[in-house]
């Protein structure tokens, strides 16, 4: 798999496997790795098509569809997952899937950091957010890690309402 050479059809079974197999979690693992590989040192030569499509199952995959279709669909990968973890934990196989597991969120990470380094407008709006929470730092109170992340929060809030 180069950035050139993208198969389509190896794209689909890494974002939505349908395998019992620990062999298979594995090899979709390697795959997904190799992908993040791929899009983080050659972003720009994948082909638009394929960019677009790795977009639609990252966005996908932390943001599904709503409606009753993708309800029920979402209810038969969560009874789906429930039974490929009962039998992988019997096996006594379920690093693979939690390496599988792994790659993926890897995966959707490089993916989106490549599209947000191409948004010029999300970098300006988060270069401006960055400068706002530490204008003036050394004038505030101490802050505990709970208030800490609730301020951070509201400021990624903000800023991206702002978009």
């Amino acid at each position: 798999m180069s950035a050139t050479t993208i198969n389509h059809s190896e794209i689909r079974p890494i974002f939505q496997p349908r395998t019992f197999s620990a062999s298979k979690f594995w090899e979709l693992a390697q795959k997904a790795n190799n992908l993040t590989v791929i899009i983080e040192s050659r972003w720009e030569k994948i082909p638009d098509k394929t960019q677009e499509l790795l977009k639609f199952f990252a966005y996908n995959f932390i943001d599904p569809s709503q409606g009753i279709k993708q309800r029920l669909l979402e209810y038969l990968g969560i009874l789906y997952l429930a039974i490929v973890l009962a039998w992988l934990t019997v096996q006594g196989k379920i690093d693979c899937f939690l390496s599988y597991k792994n790659a993926l969120n890897k995966l959707v990470n490089a993916i989106l950091r490549e599209v947000e380094r191409e948004d010029e407008a999300y970098q300006q709006t988060l270069s401006e957010a960055i400068e706002e929470a530490f204008t003036d730092w050394q004038n505030t109170k101490s802050m505990s890690a709970e208030e800490a992340c609730q301020h951070i929060r509201e400021i990624s809030y903000r800023a991206v309402s702002e978009l």
